[in-house]
């Protein structure tokens, strides 16, 4: 790794709570702006600013008060301004829940670009964005206990333009599969016990959305088809050796998946042949985050929480000679390498990127 290329910052910002999601805007006319979510941990008993400077371990702090630790967030949109070089604008915000993920539909719903959230009380929340870059909460769904987290979500839309589901995974394991009714609002299609740990992850198949991809902390990535229902999984693989955080359909190849773990691993699929990856890149640090780019279907973005953020050249998948390796890495982050995605705008290589304990957000561009 050490003679990779090394990616240099361009315009860094402190986003005040720790940060861990980043998703650019890929709607036609919005390319510019992107979002970023927050988590952080406050103790009812310490004042805001207090608690906003400092850094708080989950189970030590709980173990030393009889009151629960609060999870907030924020919300944050950003407008990319690029006069002379590139750097980020803050240009709206909203106090919510700790966030645990964020990912935008890729068609307009209703005309407006539609943002997915999902948060630390077991909601998720559909928010729309105008031309200002502000955000306008849409509807939101809760589990009815807050006790469980929502951790991550997907849309099925990506690659069809048709109707969106969302599909959402929780701390207890649970998957939930959602339509979204006409006026918008949600309605659960399937709700199942997708694992008996912290379901990290779910994500579509984007080009056979009656498939859905789970991974969790009981080291399984396991698929499911909606035609079969949701009792069994169609696979369950448990070549991961650790909790499996990330998964992603290829938006512009048929049949190409990455999946993503604890164990520094990113893992190549052909969804054709399930049996064993075509490929196991090591990038070291617990992979958070996979991003394919918004127009090349050979280049892979990894977020790598100790271990910074990497590309990867996934080359030779349709002739069959496949040849995945880290072409360039981002190393600038001092904390937890979370939220990462590349920038919609036209022959943009623009990353944004963000790290957890030292709440700093950057903007880089891919090395040649």
């Amino acid at each position: 790794m050490s003679e990779v290329p090394q990616c240099e910052s361009l315009f860094h910002l402190d986003t005040e709570y720790s940060a861990d999601s980043i998703e650019s805007c890929p709607i036609s006319g919005f390319s510019e702006y992107f979002v970023c979510g927050t988590y952080q941990l406050k103790n009812p008993e310490v004042n805001a600013e207090d608690n906003e400077k400092k850094e708080i371990d989950e189970e030590d702090e709980e173990e030393k008060t009889d009151k629960p630790m609060k999870r907030v967030g924020r919300l944050l949109s950003y407008q990319i301004q690029d006069d002379e070089s590139p750097r980020a604008v803050e240009k709206h915000r909203i106090e919510t829940a700790a966030i645990l993920d964020l990912k935008w539909c890729h068609h307009p719903i209703d005309g407006s670009p539609v943002l997915g959230q999902v948060d630390s009380v077991g909601g998720v929340s559909l928010y729309t964005l105008n031309k200002d870059g502000e955000l306008s909460l849409k509807t939101t769904h809760s589990t009815n206990d807050e006790g469980i987290l929502s951790l991550s979500l997907d849309w099925s839309n990506r690659v069809s333009g048709n109707a969106p589901q969302i599909v959402v995974s929780q701390s207890d394991g649970q998957i939930i599969l959602f339509d979204l009714g006409d006026g918008g609002e949600f309605r659960v299609v399937d709700q199942w016990q997708g694992h008996d740990l912290e379901a990290w992850i779910a994500g579509f198949d984007y080009w056979n959305t009656n498939t859905i991809f789970t991974g969790a902390d009981d080291c399984k990535f396991k698929i499911w088809d909606a035609r079969l229902g949701f009792t069994t999984p169609t696979m369950t693989s448990k070549i991961h050796q650790a909790g499996v955080c990330s998964v992603q359909s290829n938006p512009h190849q048929e049949h190409l998946l990455a999946t993503g773990s604890y164990d520094e691993n990113v893992y190549i699929w052909d969804t054709r042949s399930m049996r064993r990856p075509l490929q196991d890149v090591h990038v070291g640090g617990g992979v958070w985050r996979l991003k394919w780019h918004p127009t090349e279907a050979n280049t892979l973005l990894a977020g790598c929480m100790h271990n910074g953020f990497h590309i990867l050249d996934v080359d030779g998948f349709e002739s069959g000679d496949l040849d995945s390796k880290v072409t360039c890495s981002f190393m600038a982050h001092e904390s937890l390498a979370y939220g990462c995605d590349w920038s919609y705008q036209p022959n943009s290589n623009l990353v944004a990127s963000c790290s957890f304990y030292d709440h700093m957000l950057h903007l880089w561009n891919r090395a040649n």
